[in-house]
């Protein structure tokens, strides 16, 4: 990705990432719906315990070492050693003394916006922050450097057909949020570009 001031700037799509359950590893299929909630199926889910709060990574780290299986859209877990779909050996694994469910989460499981773009030079940079969360990652042109993810609030980014529009750069990861202006499906090998405002703040052209 590179500034607005150079529309037309290429980047492929090398990885589509979906997190079905909030803080849990995720899945890597070749394509993936894009909607104005974002990837389907991303975040759609939590663990949580039976009638009480969700878990989260925060409370939560080893939530991360847990393995998912199945579609998106009907997500199975399993803790080390232990056969999937056992939420028991899930919750003992955890250390959670108490049953815990897997729930769908209302809108979505996100906090701040519908998907989560990164480049592969943020990726390998460790000073740029974690990306392993993101949902698009994208590797400009031979050559090519993005600039501080600051200067792309606003930009609008197409991806295969799908049409993104930049914010504010995340806290503490690498790369840039973006809200759907236009929806469809994208695929590992689609071609992403940037492209010029037609209002010179952000606006979708016209």
């Amino acid at each position: 990705m590179q500034s607005p001031e150079a529309p037309g700037f290429g980047a492929l799509v090398v990885e589509v990432a979906l997190f079905p359950v909030k803080s849990v590893a995720g899945l890597r299929p070749a394509h993936a719906q894009v909607g104005p909630e974002g990837l389907a199926g991303d975040r759609g889910f939590v663990l949580a315990v039976a009638g009480g709060p969700a878990l989260t990574a925060k409370t939560t780290p080893r939530l991360r070492a847990l393995e998912l299986s199945g579609p998106a859209a009907a997500p199975v877990l399993r803790a080390p050693g232990a056969a999937p779909g056992d939420l028991g050996a899930v919750a003992r694994f955890l250390g959670v003394d108490a049953p815990l469910e897997l729930r769908p989460a209302p809108g979505g499981a996100r906090q701040v916006a519908a998907v989560h773009v990164v480049s592969t030079l943020e990726r390998d940079d460790p000073a740029a922050g974690d990306s392993s969360r993101a949902n698009l990652v994208l590797r400009p042109a031979p050559g090519a450097r993005p600039p501080a993810p600051a200067r792309l609030a606003g930009s609008l980014l197409e991806v295969g057909p799908v049409l993104l529009r930049l914010g504010e750069p995340p806290r503490h990861c690498a790369g840039s949020f973006a809200e759907v202006l236009r929806g469809g499906r994208v695929r590992t090998g689609d071609a992403a570009r940037l492209l010029a405002r037609a209002d010179g703040g952000g606006g979708a052209p016209g």
